[in-house]
């Protein structure tokens, strides 16, 4: 008898643990989305400096070094991004169209909505490619 309590005990402290890192992870997450309202590459860069400078304990002349080199590598990946985005949009087409069918005029309509959110943040990360573009240029 004593031997099934002890291990029911160890089952419930065990999914008490479980629940209680997934309710944690779960509010972190909440409160970083809270905190980082502001997305896109720009949003991006920034959040990356900040973990840089915090993880590494950069001092300010290394954050003006390094900035310059996180935005390079950044404009490098975007750019290999775009050069298949339209291959991406048509395998994308594709699917929305196989979606569509299993959807019904609703969920067809958020899919839309869902679908025009992402082609606005491309076109925010193809803004601010173009300007970091246009600001290596001038330097």
């Amino acid at each position: 008898m004593s031997r099934s309590k002890l291990w029911a005990g160890l089952i419930v402290l065990f999914v008490t643990g479980v629940l209680t890192g997934v309710l944690g992870t779960s509010l972190y997450y909440d409160s970083e989305r809270m905190h980082s309202r502001e997305r896109g590459p720009a949003a991006q860069h920034d959040r990356i400096m900040k973990r840089l400078t915090q993880e590494l304990s950069l001092t300010s002349q290394q954050q003006a070094e390094i900035g310059p080199i996180v935005t390079r590598a950044q404009v490098a990946i975007l750019e290999l991004r775009f050069s298949r985005q339209a291959d991406v949009e048509q395998i994308l087409a594709k699917g929305m169209a196989e979606l569509k069918a299993k959807l019904s005029p609703e969920q067809q309509t958020g899919l839309d909505k869902m679908y025009r959110g992402l082609q606005h943040r491309w076109q925010v990360s193809r803004e601010y490619l173009e300007a970091k573009k246009k600001a290596s240029m001038q330097q």
